[in-house]
């Protein structure tokens, strides 16, 4: 693979995945910032989740706004004229920054949130795209020192998302009980089936409160939201036949429960701070 070859089809390309990229989170930014709904995503799902959650933010600032900098910045560089020396070692450390960067909130998606999220999958596929062509479309005359710097990268990306994600969580204090639990019961495969009409459904949901409802694992029955006996699949499958219904580690539980109650049967332990509180 010669030098030409390298710009003619590697460049042009990058600056596409770029250009996608930053259209993309240029979107999710200003929908967090707007609070507008992102399309292709219903109220609790899990975009949604994910936006609403602390991990969608950083010290105040949309952590998609970091995204299209991010994409911006690669735009530039693979585009720009008069930059050869640099354009390329500047590619690799940005791409890789980037899919170390996303990799952990991977994780975090998965173990934390235990959701999917449709926008940080088409970020991830796209990051990771620029991050190969980046490797494959060059020829790299020393591979060796590629490595070396691409490990040090690597450390200090994952040693700054860990550090700045947990010196936020720290600023902002504890997870309300009301949070845990519910990301316990997601976590646990625990299933709240109810009806939007349905009052005691209501209750229960409030003893959870807006914020931690969009980590209970919620299922809606009722398609007309009206009580008109018609039920979703998800719930006719499932059996159900009054609201609300739990079903927490296989076993059937009717009726609205306190969130302590519900800590019982799912086997959460309350935090000794949050003892007798709610």
């Amino acid at each position: 693979m010669t030098k030409t070859q390298d710009v003619a089809w590697s460049r042009p390309a990058i600056a596409v995945l770029a250009g996608l990229g930053a259209m993309l989170t240029g979107y999710i930014t200003y929908s967090k910032l707007t609070e507008a709904q992102v399309a292709f995503c219903k109220e609790g799902a899990g975009c949604d989740l994910v936006l609403q959650s602390a991990y969608a933010s950083l010290f105040g600032v949309p952590l998609s706004l970091f995204g299209l900098a991010l994409y911006l910045c690669l735009l530039l560089v693979a585009v720009l004229p008069g930059i050869d020396r640099l354009r390329w070692p500047a590619l690799f450390g940005l791409s890789l920054a980037g899919v170390t960067f996303t990799g952990y909130l991977v994780y975090l998606l998965v173990f934390e949130l235990s959701t999917f999220c449709l926008y940080c999958a088409g970020s991830a596929v796209l990051i990771s795209a620029i991050f190969l062509l980046t490797l494959l479309g060059h020829r790299w005359e020393q591979p060796d020192n590629l490595v070396i710097a691409g490990l040090g990268v690597v450390l200090a990306g994952m040693a700054a998302s860990y550090g700045a994600f947990t010196v936020q969580s720290a600023q902002a204090g504890p997870v309300p009980y009301a949070t845990a639990l519910a990301k316990h019961l997601r976590n646990s495969g625990a299933k709240f089936y109810g009806a939007a009409w349905c009052p005691h459904c209501k209750q229960q949901k409030a003893y959870f409160g807006e914020e931690a409802m969009r980590f209970v694992p919620y299922v809606e029955c009722s398609p007309s939201g009206q009580p008109d006996g018609t039920q979703t699949p998800a719930c006719q499958e499932a059996g159900i036949q009054s609201y609300p219904t739990w079903i927490i580690d296989g076993r059937t539980y009717t009726g609205e429960y306190e969130l302590d109650k519900l800590a019982e049967i799912s086997g959460y332990q309350k935090p000794t701070a949050e003892a007798g509180k709610s």
